[in-house]
């Protein structure tokens, strides 16, 4: 009787938490246009610096991921440790054809040219270069944080109608650093789940 008892109690107990225990319910977002763009940086120096307009240059080596991607008239945002808070604009000039070794990674030289200067600039400054390698505009996407992949097929997981997610496959474009292109499969306005 008092096994029986305790068991009930076990039972109520366990009941009375698990009542209390709330479970957040996944972050949302919409299918919705916008821009998909795709990025790679690398850091480099300075070389041949023009302080009376623009022209300066930078040579800087880009892992062969991001160097893949790369082609003449390009554009780049460039920042300067030196110089806090400076962002200028520039084209990449040109890719050797070649690869080096640095530290044991594949990469390749660009040659950067600046399309704006500032006095302050120096040759053998580092220097950060984010190139634009791919950009699609006015285009449906979905953040990265949403999608998964089994080989080279792209999901999302949607609600479905009895508030269990689904798992909806759709065709894929430009991947770009924080969100990707939708080409089939999903609709303006589609609710899909992000992923943790």
């Amino acid at each position: 009787m008092i096994r029986r008892w305790a068991v009930l109690l076990l039972l109520a107990l366990v009941t009375a938490c698990g009542a209390g225990v709330s479970v957040a319910a996944p972050e949302t977002v919409v299918v919705q246009r916008g821009s998909v763009v795709r990025t790679a940086t690398a850091t480099g120096a300075l070389s041949g610096v023009n302080s009376n307009g623009p022209g300066t240059t930078a040579v800087i080596p880009f892992d062969e991921s991001g160097a893949a991607g790369m082609q003449a008239g390009q554009p780049v945002r460039m920042t300067f440790e030196a110089i806090p808070g400076l962002t200028l604009r520039g084209r990449v000039l040109a890719v050797a054809p070649n690869a080096v070794t640095i530290s044991g990674v594949t990469s390749y030289y660009v040659t950067i040219v600046l399309e704006e200067t500032d006095p302050r600039l120096r040759a053998g400054q580092s220097a950060e270069a984010s190139v634009v390698t791919a950009r699609v505009d006015n285009v449906l996407m979905v953040p990265n944080k949403a999608v998964t992949r089994d080989g080279a097929q792209a999901y999302v997981m949607v609600p479905g109608p009895d508030g269990k997610p689904l798992r909806v496959g759709f065709g894929a474009g430009v991947v770009g650093d924080e969100t990707t292109q939708v080409i089939s499969g999903l609709s303006e306005g589609r609710e899909v789940l992000l992923q943790e």
